[in-house]
């Protein structure tokens, strides 16, 4: 059952947001998948704590990154999947615009890393994804990290919910569409799995809180071996994610993780 796999973050996306934007590409993805609207990230609601419990498995109080965003070397003891894929000969790739994600994978351990620095108010993930798109296709790497940022950087700037937030949703749909089109294209797209998640929501024009409108995300799953048009019976959370990325690469998940994987989505 093994798949490679992409995961696809678009930061600060929450579900009602997802739901109010004209997203066809990500339509298509969730309903012939299996996803969740009511998934749970972690406290601080914030994107590096976040990331760091999505790639490590474990919780903020655990690895010690905190909302002041700014990573502290006690993640290092909770093994990264980034590194667990490579330390297992897998291909490893991430493609991003935020500089303070390089630490989610230890020196040495992605075969390509692409960053491109965000500029506030512009359109920066079509870039990204466009690149992404590319090295996919020429080098088809096992484990591929595609962050989308613009969406967070427009609720900071207009509010969450705003018409410039929408539209930022409306954007990171065409450049997902694009990705997946390039892929089909190709005649690769079977053999990835496609997890499009969000870190966190947010309010007014911050997030950061235990409220609904921070803690629930999107999440949700499509490939080869996912339910099609399943809605997720079971509770999942942001640090079930890398378990269940570790599933789908056939690699043992390291006990030390709270997460696990989310076994609903999985077909057979």
């Amino acid at each position: 059952m093994k798949s490679k796999v992409i995961l696809t973050i678009i930061d600060g996306c929450r579900p009602d947001g997802l739901a109010q934007a004209n997203t066809p590409n990500i339509d298509s993805l969730w309903q012939n998948g299996s996803y969740s609207w009511t998934a749970q990230t972690v406290m601080p609601s914030v994107t590096l704590p976040v990331h760091n419990s999505m790639f490590r498995g474990i919780s903020p109080q655990k690895h010690g990154v905190g909302a002041d965003n700014i990573y502290q070397p006690s993640a290092s003891a909770f093994p990264s999947m980034i590194d667990l894929a490579f330390n297992s000969g897998l291909h490893t790739a991430m493609f991003y615009s935020w500089g303070q994600l390089r630490d989610l994978a230890s020196p040495g351990k992605l075969r390509q890393s692409y960053l491109r620095e965000s500029i506030y108010g512009q359109d920066n993930d079509t870039h990204i994804a466009e690149v992404a798109a590319d090295y996919i296709v020429q080098y088809q790497p096992d484990l591929t990290v595609l962050y989308l940022g613009d969406v967070d950087i427009f609720g900071h700037l207009s509010g969450w919910m705003s018409p410039d937030y929408i539209s930022a949703i409306e954007a990171n749909d065409r450049a997902i569409g694009h990705v997946v089109k390039t892929l089909t294209d190709a005649g690769i797209r079977d053999q990835f799995t496609i997890i499009v998640l969000s870190d966190h929501g947010g309010h007014d024009n911050n997030h950061g809180t235990e409220m609904p409108e921070d803690m629930t995300i999107i999440w949700m799953l499509n490939g080869p071996v996912i339910k099609r048009g399943h809605v997720i019976q079971t509770p999942v959370g942001i640090r079930d994610t890398a378990s269940t990325i570790m599933h789908l690469l056939d690699l043992p998940r390291p006990e030390v993780w709270e997460g696990q994987p989310v076994y609903d989505a999985f077909s057979g």
